[in-house]
Order: C-alpha cells, then sequence, then structure tokens
C-alpha cells in the first residue's frame, strides 16, 4: 500500500472530474496519464490494475492511480457499473509513501497532540474500503457543480478540491486510529450503529431495537445518549437526511418519493425535517447542485 502525503499551503490543482456510468458492458483503457486521479466506487464492481498491482473498488472504495504509471482495466464490469473520477496535480511538496512510513505519521498525529504533521498537509492512500461515501458524495457534487457552472477563477475548484482532500484525510485518520485497538469497550456500539445505518428505512423505535439486542430500553437510551451525543432517533433522522442529500443530486426521484424510499409515512414531516437540518428545502438543495459531468464511455 502507498500514500501521497502532499503539502495544502496552497490549494491542489484541479483539472478535470466527472460521474462515469457506463451504458454497456466496460473495461478500462490502457493509459498512461501526467496527473493523480481519484476514483471513488458508485455501484457495480471496477477492475482496475496499476502496472501489477490489482485492486476491486465496489460501493465507497476509494482509489488512487499514480501519474507515469500505466493503467487498465483487467476484468469486465457489469451495465450499469458507476463512479466518481477526477483528475489533479499536486504543488511541488509531496511525496509518496509506503504503509510503513504513513502509520508512523498516523499514530504521531493520533497520539500525540503536539505533533502538527499534518496541520497543512493531506494524506491519501492508494486504496481504501468503505469511506462514509454520503460526505463524499456531498463534496464531489458541490465540485461538479462548480466545476460545470463557468466560474469567473478555477481557484473555486481548486478550494473545494482540497476540501475534499482533506476529508479523505480525516477519515483516513479516524479509521486508522479504531482499527489500533482504541476500542473502549464499544464492540456493542459499532453492532447497534451497523444494524442502524442497513435498516434505517424501516420503523425503528427504541422498543424495537431493544428488543433486537436483548436490552431494556432505558438501558439502551442511555447507553446511546452517553456515547454519541445524541438520541438513537436523531441519528437515524441523520442517516435519512444525509441519504436524502445524496438522492437529491443523483436521481431524478421527486420529494415524495424519497420520503417514501427512506421510510418516512409522511412526506410534509420529511419536508420539516430536511429544512431543520439543511436550513433549505429539499428543493432548494437540489437546484443548488444541479450541474454535473456525466460521461459513459
Amino acid at each position: 500500500m502507498y500514500y501521497l502525503k502532499t503539502d495544502i499551503t496552497k490549494p491542489l490543482q484541479f483539472l478535470s472530474a466527472g460521474i462515469f456510468t457506463s451504458d454497456t458492458v466496460w473495461k478500462h483503457m490502457e493509459r498512461v496519464i501526467d496527473s493523480f486521479e481519484i476514483i471513488i466506487g458508485i455501484r457495480g464492481n471496477i477492475y482496475m490494475q496499476q502496472d501489477d498491482e490489482r485492486f476491486v473498488l465496489s460501493e465507497g472504495d476509494f482509489l488512487l492511480l499514480l501519474p507515469g504509471h500505466t493503467h487498465s482495466g483487467y476484468d469486465v464490469s457489469p451495465k450499469g457499473t458507476s463512479f466518481f473520477w477526477l483528475h489533479f496535480q499536486c504543488n511541488e511538496d509531496h511525496i509518496i509513501l509506503d504503509e510503513k512510513e504513513a502509520d508512523e505519521d498516523i499514530k504521531l498525529t493520533n497520539n500525540n497532540p503536539y505533533f502538527a504533521g499534518f496541520e497543512d498537509k493531506v494524506l491519501l492512500p492508494g486504496f481504501f474500503r468503505q469511506f462514509n461515501r454520503e460526505r463524499l458524495s456531498i463534496l464531489f457534487h458541490q465540485l461538479l457543480h462548480v466545476s460545470e457552472s463557468n466560474y469567473y477563477t478555477r481557484h473555486s475548484m481548486n478550494y473545494f478540491l482540497t476540501s475534499l482532500a482533506i476529508e479523505l484525510t480525516e477519515q483516513t485518520l479516524s479509521q486508522a486510529s479504531g482499527k489500533k485497538g482504541n476500542m473502549d469497550g464499544k464492540e456493542k456500539l459499532s453492532t447497534i450503529i451497523e444494524w442502524l445505518n442497513t435498516h434505517y428505512t424501516r420503523h425503528i423505535s427504541l422498543k424495537s431495537a431493544a428488543y433486537e439486542f436483548n436490552y431494556t430500553k432505558e438501558y439502551l437510551a442511555r447507553y446511546f445518549k452517553k456515547h454519541m451525543g445524541m438520541s438513537m432517533q436523531e441519528y437515524i433522522n441523520k442517516i435519512r437526511i444525509a441519504k436524502a442529500r445524496e438522492l437529491l443530486i443523483q436521481s431524478d426521484k421527486n420529494v415524495k418519493e424519497i420520503s417514501s424510499e427512506l421510510g418516512f409515512s409522511d412526506d410534509k414531516y420529511f419536508l420539516r425535517l430536511f429544512k431543520q437540518h439543511e436550513k433549505i428545502t429539499p428543493r432548494e438543495y437540489r437546484r443548488a447542485y444541479y450541474k454535473l459531468h456525466m460521461n459513459n464511455i
């Protein structure tokens, strides 16, 4: 595994970006490019090879391809395969780290509050599974919208790109922190969160969740509030609103359809909740990010 560590005192340089969706079975062409490329899986499996190293990207997986290397597809992806893609260049102050070197920097950052090694840097992994795709999707669509809006300056794209790189670095550091065993007895919380993330479109009550995990309602309510800083229902609503944002900018479904898909029995309640969280209506949110670059070749 390799990592890109680069300075962001000046923003990264945006080149191009888009959303690819195959309208038939598809295989990536062979090429060598002079820029970095980010690929984030949306749907289906993408089979990519860099020199002799092979990767399979599924939904939420992240791949960073390096300039000057041979990139190609090594297997066929099905019709409908979709992913975000983005080409960029770094400032002069950037290096490629191996896994051991990156782990040392990550440990210092996570364990030493006086270590400012990433204060003006980002760290992007060569390959990473299961980033928080909802958060990345919003940032990516904002970047795409700006890139297609003919702003008077390209600095807008550069800063949105750098914000995306910061979010990727934050998630990389957070997940690495979790891997090193700093669970503090929260394994059961992870199980509860995973269950909620899977079943959030259903009608979930505190009673039904407590029954699922063999807890009392009172214990589950206290435990969740203590470790998450919010009630279970507040967390479910956050998941639903995050998914609503994604559907508003990735689909042409109307508000009522989105409300129903997310498990709301009352679309008027969904409208009120969305505005409470986002300060604008779903329609206003959709209009704000309607310009995208789509390709299928």
